[in-house]
């Protein structure tokens, strides 16, 4: 605000007052007192006179008032403004919202000098009887109550302009500091000072008309005056009062429309020390507090939905390590599968083998006569024996390689288990997030409801994927432990290999052993059933090492059967959650799109 706008703002408080108090509050004043007094003409030209002088004289009052509200104005001028803090600032505020009842001092004043100057310079006219004063002393209950109502709301409506400048609008005043004129009070006070006025008007007349003093038949045309004014006073006050009144309701009507739309950058401005003027300034608490909810909710919202993209994609990640899981383990069963073949061919061998002896041991009688067909046996046997070296070698890197699966299994079970602490790190930020969601909410009150219901919403989703963590950390511990078991297993199924490559070894030895002694069978034959004696021994260590093979392969089945079934849970589980952090990424862009509403 400059010089021109403020000196442009007093001028017309300073005009609009005084308009009031010559036009309407002097005629009426100056007419009852004629009335009441019963002043012939000359007698009411000079009290026209001289209440002309008087209110003259008084507007050295009013001068006083136009510099104190100019000195008031200046600090909004734009060098004074800056200036000042914010302290400073919300004082001048104060003031200006106190400038409608500090006014009452003025007219009060010029009023107290008014009446008495007036009467007072009557005598230089004529000396005025008892009866013709009487309604000076009566006057201030007439004039004082209506003139200082209408000055009261005209100040108040005339300032309220800026009062709603950029510079005040926003700015935050002490409660304290400001005088408060309630509703009640305006309404009260407005109410008493229009009722008042044809109570006491009247009231004097009759009992000045009941007691002799004056005849009203005489002061017809001049009483008719009198009702004319006191209407027209009437009818000003009450349009005060109720532009007072419609200008409070018109901006928060405003206000409330603009929020209905969604808008939140948007001030009340306080105009008004009543019940209205003050709600503005808890309306726009409000309003503030609601839009940094709002930015809250929304910048939350976007976080949330970052983390259930993140979520997703981890969950995905975690269902692709979970089939390969399941192919390791489908390569896994292959390789016990063949390794079982393996055994039971060397088992059914064995049984073979031991056969074969002891038909030898029965057909010693005739080992002369067969010592070809038994030199062709010991070749067969032979060969079978690096047949079954060569399996057993086959064996061992069957193994090899289920070891080396089952150390993937473990690499990806760690994996797993990050991937795991992820979700968990994510739910318990969900849980942050919905319970800061449903601080916020209890404190938005009634307008905060809905979001409560989303923040319980995100709640219980953050409880279902912590929940399902779980699952997943103590299946991935039961898949750790199975893994464990099987390389044990693995473990015994190699020396038991080794074993069967020794033992297949010492056959082939003594395969060739009993071969380069077959030539001399005939002379050797004792040391032939010896040497059977020794392969039927061998025959029977095999099937018994073939059978604990069988019974160890049998066991590592069972526990690659339970690998895989806790694999396939692991990639259900992933499943529900990739599901759930789908839903979660919905219900986090529709909470978005729901409080994008607001503008911020």
């Amino acid at each position: 605000m400059d010089r021109g706008e403020s000196r442009k703002i007093r001028w017309r408080l300073t005009l609009g007052l005084e308009l009031l108090t010559s036009v309407l509050a002097v005629p009426l004043a100056v007419l009852f007192v004629i009335v009441s007094g019963g002043y012939d003409f000359q007698k009411s030209l000079a009290l026209i006179v001289t209440s002309t002088i008087s209110l003259c004289t008084s507007y050295v009052i009013p001068a006083i008032r136009f510099f104190y509200l100019g000195r008031i104005l200046s600090s909004l001028e734009p060098t004074n403004w800056e200036k000042l803090n914010t302290n400073g600032k919300s004082q001048i505020k104060a003031r200006l919202l106190n400038f409608p009842l500090v006014n009452t001092i003025f007219y009060v004043v010029q009023w107290t000098y008014g009446i008495p100057a007036a009467w007072k310079m009557m005598h230089f006219v004529f000396t005025p009887n008892l009866l013709e004063s009487m309604p000076f002393v009566i006057m201030p209950f007439i004039i004082y109550p209506i003139l200082g109502v209408s000055h009261f709301f005209l100040t108040e409506s005339i300032l309220s302009e800026v009062l709603e400048s950029d510079k005040l609008i926003g700015m935050p005043v002490d409660e304290k500091s400001v005088r408060k004129i309630s509703l009640f009070t305006r309404i009260i006070a407005t109410i008493a000072s229009i009722a008042s006025l044809p109570i006491i008007v009247i009231g004097d007349l009759l009992i000045e008309e009941t007691s002799g003093w004056i005849k009203l038949g005489d002061v017809r045309i001049t009483l008719a005056l009198t009702m004319f004014f006191l209407l027209i006073t009437v009818v000003v006050a009450s349009l005060l009062l109720a532009a007072s009144i419609r200008r409070n309701s018109r901006n928060m009507s405003e206000t409330f429309s603009e929020m209905s739309q969604g808008e939140l950058n948007l001030l009340l401005p306080m105009i008004s020390t009543d019940e209205l003027g003050r709600s503005s300034k808890m309306i726009n608490d409000f309003v503030k507090r609601l839009r940094i909810v709002v930015k809250t909710v929304i910048k939350e919202s976007e976080k949330l939905s970052q983390s259930s993209k993140v979520l997703e994609e981890k969950t995905k990640h975690l269902a692709t390590k979970m089939q390969e899981q399941a192919a390791s383990t489908e390569q896994m069963s292959s390789g016990v599968e063949e390794i079982a073949a393996s055994i039971q061919s060397t088992s059914d061998r064995a049984e073979s083998q031991s056969e074969t002896v002891e038909q030898a041991r029965n057909s010693l009688s005739e080992l002369e006569d067969r010592i070809r067909n038994v030199h062709t046996s010991l070749l067969e046997t032979k060969n079978d024996a690096e047949r079954m070296r060569l399996e057993t070698s086959n064996g061992e890197s069957a193994l090899s390689s289920t070891r080396n699966a089952m150390s993937e299994i473990e690499t990806n079970t760690a994996k797993m288990e990050a991937s795991v602490n992820v979700i968990h790190e994510i739910t318990d930020r969900i849980g942050l997030l919905s319970l800061n969601a449903a601080i916020e909410a209890a404190r938005a009150g009634e307008a905060g409801k809905g979001f409560a219901v989303v923040a319980q919403e995100i709640s219980k989703l953050g409880e279902q994927t912590q929940e399902n963590a779980k699952r997943i950390r103590a299946t991935l511990a039961e898949a750790v432990k199975a893994t464990n078991s099987g390389r044990e297993v693995l473990g015994n199924t190699e020396v038991a290999f080794r074993r069967i490559g020794d033992t297949a070894q010492n056959t082939s030895e003594r395969i060739l052993n009993v071969s380069s002694l077959s030539e001399a069978q005939l002379v050797a034959s004792a040391r032939v059933k010896n040497a059977f004696s020794e392969l039927i021994r061998s025959a029977e260590e095999i099937r018994n090492h073939t059978k604990e093979q069988s019974q160890t392969s049998l066991e590592f089945s069972k526990t690659i059967g339970s690998i895989s079934e806790a694999t396939e849970f692991l990639n259900e589980v992933a499943n529900d959650i990739d599901t759930l952090a789908e839903k979660l990424a919905t219900q986090a862009s529709s909470l978005k799109k729901e409080v994008e509403f607001f503008r911020t």
